[in-house]
């Protein structure tokens, strides 16, 4: 097995993250597993980070030809990004960008319309809500002061082709505020699945599939459940680990969403 299968094999453990910097959760995890099974080959990755979610969804993919293109304000992200991507064989499929999705259309690449999939996991918060973390980046990656949901979501617009595909994942409590961005930017929500940490709990996240000037109709997916058990006993549930092998990094209940 040479150095890019094994990291493949491991991933996502061994991803190059800066220093200080926000650290990337199951959430990016469970957005690449989402994303994979929706249709595309041409893929943006907003707010790609490290480069969690667009890679793992290219290694999900069945289409070996599929391509992502990350975008990062952050360029300490960008060269992580493209540092993960070479060590797992995947430097010539995974482009990674310095772009402020909110000037998305000044920048020379990607053009308007040459994505058939976006995926996105933004920052969650309003600023004026919650305790704020330490630091420019961990603050932009959890709060809405690089771009908001609107901006991405307007980013995404631009970016997709007709009928395309936009992916995200975000907060249950905020799904009104959701609804309403991806509605604004003609992006219509096809699928939505609650992520709850255990059965009979509420869900806490929802994975968003919306369409590029789709047609009413929309699928409100059984809750995926993450844990069963309780104390030593917690584990991943058969459900979460055939939905997303990838959690399978993080058995215990720690970095749940």
């Amino acid at each position: 097995m040479d150095t890019s299968q094994a990291a493949r094999a491991a991933f996502p453990r061994g991803l190059v993250q800066p220093e200080g910097g926000f650290r990337f959760g199951s959430d990016a995890l469970l957005l690449a597993a989402f994303a994979a099974g929706l249709p595309g080959t041409r893929a943006a990755d907003l707010g790609t980070g490290c480069g969690a979610a667009g890679l793992g969804w290219l290694l999900a993919a069945t289409d070996e030809t599929a391509t992502v293109t990350g975008l990062d304000l952050e360029p300490a992200m960008i060269q992580a990004a493209g540092h993960n991507a070479a060590a797992l064989g995947l430097a010539e499929r995974f482009a990674a960008r310095v772009v402020d999705v909110r000037r998305i259309r000044e920048d020379a690449g990607p053009g308007p319309e040459s994505c058939d999939l976006v995926l996105c996991n933004p920052p969650y918060r309003d600023p004026a809500s919650g305790r704020r973390p330490p630091g420019p980046a961990r603050d932009a990656a959890r709060f809405e002061v690089g771009g908001s949901l609107p901006d991405f979501a307007a980013a995404a617009a631009y970016l997709l082709a007709n009928k395309g595909f936009f992916a995200c994942i975000h907060l249950a409590e905020r799904l009104t505020h959701v609804a309403a961005a991806l509605a604004a930017c003609r992006l219509e929500i096809k699928r939505l699945l609650p992520v709850a940490p255990r059965a009979g709990a509420p869900a806490r996240q929802l994975l968003v599939a919306a369409r590029k000037n789709g047609g009413p109709g929309l699928r409100l997916e059984p809750p995926l459940v993450l844990y069963a058990g309780s104390g030593s006993q917690t584990r991943l549930t058969d459900a979460a680990l055939a939905f997303c092998p990838f959690l399978a990094c993080n058995p215990g209940p720690g970095d749940s969403p």
